[in-house]
């Protein structure tokens, strides 16, 4: 997945030209460590790997040996059960795949995030905060993912009817008004203690449609009520049997699920931010999907005829893997600065494709040597 991939966007491209100017281990200065963007673990990534092999395929493989490697250990401590392999390519399928090893960074921090839900899930504080400031150590944004979740575990009630309560209250704001949570921030920027000026960039970054679809449409807002309720059904629906099938602390899976539709509920108003839900907390969703569709639907089917319901269950996140790699070199204006392709077919079969080569010249950025990374 790290070489033979043939789609590469703008992030993948900016992290291999970086990689060209790092230093190795030898070389390491204290200016490399300076930059916010690039936190201190990702710098000794590069280096590490630089010293090893002057090749950021070695970094993509080192990432995606990891991450898969975590997923899978992840999925078998909560899952040990016959849905194991299904949870586990709804998981590649639905988010790694869709990612296209792009955002390398946070890849390596939700996978740290992970080992620290499993370290929660056992009692183990210390080993989770040191997992944790592992995760920030790669992506400063990992801190947002971290607070999101000690406010919601730790300190917000646990009763459910309180934060069912507050996702209905919360959807019904959004869909009156989506401006609204922007709107009282911008009101109150006075009395934080950040800089007014900052608040403002935050905002435009968070609000803006550069990760994705913000139209005020009935469509989309459909499509949010859809979602909600499934959340909401599904997670009353496996209230007896969740012990059945997964081993992670009651109390820890519901608030993981209660992010997640917290999330879905501000997405129209902070879409930065769902990203959360999709990269951090998504096995939650493929937890709750799965359980639901093993324990509530798989047990009505006879079991010589399961066979066939396995099949259908692994064809839905192959259909949508293969939609994202089939879908045209051409994209709206709006996203055609963020996607950006290798102009060959993959990293190791460097035949031109050249559509793709014209709609890369296109963008400012054509084929190479020096481009070539």
């Amino acid at each position: 997945m790290a070489g033979l991939r043939w789609r590469i966007g703008a992030d993948t491209v900016l992290y291999a030209h970086e990689f060209v100017y790092s230093h190795d281990l030898f070389h390491l200065e204290l200016s490399d460590f300076e930059s916010m963007g690039r936190m201190p673990f990702w710098v000794l990534l590069y280096a590490v790997c630089k010293t090893i092999w002057n090749d950021f395929l070695l970094v993509q493989f080192v990432i995606a040996a990891f991450t898969i490697t975590v997923s899978g250990y992840f999925v078998k401590k909560v899952c040990p059960s016959l849905c194991f392999f299904i949870l586990l390519c709804y998981y590649i399928g639905g988010r790694y795949s869709s990612l296209h090893l792009e955002l390398l960074r946070e890849a390596m921090a939700v996978s740290f995030y992970l080992l620290g839900i499993l370290a929660v899930n056992e009692r183990k504080n210390k080993r989770a905060l040191l997992f944790y400031l592992c995760a920030v150590m790669f992506h400063v944004f990992a801190i947002i993912a971290i607070l999101i979740f000690v406010f919601c575990y730790y300190l917000l009630p646990k009763n459910s009817l309180l934060r069912l309560f507050f996702c209905f209250a919360l959807l019904f704001i959004v869909l009156f008004d989506n401006d609204f949570i922007v709107s009282i921030i911008e009101k109150n920027i006075g009395i934080l203690i950040v800089n007014e000026e900052v608040v403002l960039k935050i905002l435009g970054y968070t609000t803006g449609d550069k990760y994705g679809n913000t139209e005020k449409s009935i469509v989309n807002y459909m499509w949010l009520i859809l979602q909600f309720l499934s959340y909401i059904f599904m997670l009353y629906k496996i209230d007896g049997i969740y012990s059945k099938s997964v081993l992670m602390k009651r109390d820890l899976f519901d608030v993981g699920v209660f992010i997640c539709v917290v999330l879905l509920c501000i997405k129209y108003s902070f879409l930065i931010v769902y990203r959360i839900g999709g990269n951090y907390n998504y096995f939650f969703t493929c937890l709750l999907s799965v359980v639901f569709t093993k324990e509530l639907l798989l047990a009505k089917v006879k079991y010589a005829q399961r066979i066939f319901v396995y099949i259908i269950l692994l064809i839905i996140p192959l259909f949508f893997c293969f939609k994202l790699y089939l879908n045209e070199d051409y994209v709206y204006e709006n996203n055609r600065w963020y996607f950006r392709y290798y102009p060959y077919s993959s990293v190791f079969d460097k035949s031109l494709n050249y559509d793709r080569e014209r709609l890369h010249q296109f963008r400012g950025s054509g084929y190479s040597k020096n481009t070539d990374y």
